[in-house]
Formats: structure tokens, C-alpha cells, sequence
């Protein structure tokens, strides 16, 4: 059965913009509240959260523009989880006709571990390449790539208490307009 994963950027721009509502209205609720009160300290916050909320709003559409300059880019996977050992194949579905900026897509196994205090960071254990075969499809781009993960990497390893988590990323870059676009998908890796 096959398995249709979104990109991470899907989200970025629309997440970006709702934490800007919210600053937005944590603006009104100290507008209203100077109002009541009058003092200028309050202003100053309201200042403040009101330029903050402007700016992660036009950050937000920044991010959406940038997304939407190659659409939504659904990754599908055969088979719906990769084992490893096993080969795998995946298709990009690019919703641009005769799209041929990406030659390669990189799968990435990432190590999320704690370092001091609630921190975490995230380490390159292991990464390759698998070249793509573009496909021309009613107007659309399909980037068809096939992959064996090596049998002496991690699963996919995200239990709330395991101090290092594992996860496995497809992704490709390139650059449009002096701007750099990304695509990356989580795929799911067993054993």
C-alpha cells in the first residue's frame, strides 16, 4: 500500500502566521487594557507586541509565497514504510510542467539528543543520494527515485523516553530567483 507524506514546509508559513494572530490579539487585550488604565508602559507593550505581530505576518507570507512557488509537492512511498534492507521507491508529484532543477534527492538519518537542559539538537549520523527519473505527466513533474537503506542504520526511534531519537528525512534543494527552495518529508524507517 502506498503512503502519501506532506512536506515539513507545508506548514511553516501558516504556523508563523497564526503565532502572529496571536500576538495580535495579546496586542488588543493590552490596547484595551491601557485604555482603561493609561499608562504609558502599557503602551510600550502594546507597541511592541503589535510591530511583532506585523513582522511575523509578513514573515508568514513570505514562507507561503516561497512554498507556493513549487506547490504542494506530496511525497508517495512504496511501500508505505521502509524496512531496512529493503528497497523502496518514492515519487514527488511537482505540479510544474518539464521541471528539471532537481537531479537527486538526499535521504538523511538524523540523532535528536539532549544536551544541557531541555535543549536538544539535531546531528547528521548517516546521509545519501539517489538519483531521480523525471517523468512529464498532464502538466506535472514527477521525480521518481528508488533507495535501500543499509542494514547497520537506526529505525525511525521517537519514544518520549529514549534519549536519542532517531528519524529519516527525503529532501531536495535548489535555487530560484536567488532563493533557496527546500522540500523535506519524514519517512518512516523499521526494522
Amino acid at each position: 500500500m502506498d503512503k502519501v507524506i506532506h512536506s515539513k514546509e507545508s506548514k511553516t508559513g501558516i504556523a508563523i502566521q497564526i503565532f502572529g494572530i496571536i500576538c495580535f490579539l495579546a496586542a488588543i487585550t493590552l490596547l484595551y487594557t491601557s485604555t482603561k488604565s493609561n499608562s504609558p508602559a502599557i503602551y510600550l507593550f502594546f507597541a511592541g507586541f503589535f510591530s511583532f505581530s506585523i513582522l511575523l505576518w509578513v514573515i508568514g507570507a513570505y514562507q507561503k509565497r516561497k512554498f507556493y512557488k513549487l506547490g504542494k509537492t506530496p511525497l508517495t512511498l512504496t511501500p508505505s514504510i521502509c524496512t531496512i534492507g529493503e528497497e523502496f521507491k518514492g515519487s514527488i508529484e511537482i505540479e510544474k510542467p518539464n521541471f528539471l532543477r532537481v537531479k537527486e534527492i538526499t535521504i538523511t538519518l538524523w540523532r535528536r539528543s539532549k544536551t544541557a537542559g531541555d535543549e536538544s539538537r539535531n546531528d547528521i549520523v548517516w546521509e545519501s543520494s539517489a538519483a531521480t527519473n523525471i517523468n512529464h505527466v498532464d502538466g506535472k513533474t514527477i521525480l521518481d527515485f528508488s533507495f535501500t537503506i543499509p542494514r547497520d542504520k537506526e529505525p525511525t526511534n521517537k519514544g518520549f523516553f529514549s534519549e536519542n531519537k532517531y528519524f529519516w528525512e527525503a529532501s531536495f534543494e535548489f535555487v530560484e530567483s536567488m532563493q533557496s527552495i527546500k522540500r523535506t518529508w519524514e519517512i518512516p524507517v523499521k526494522i
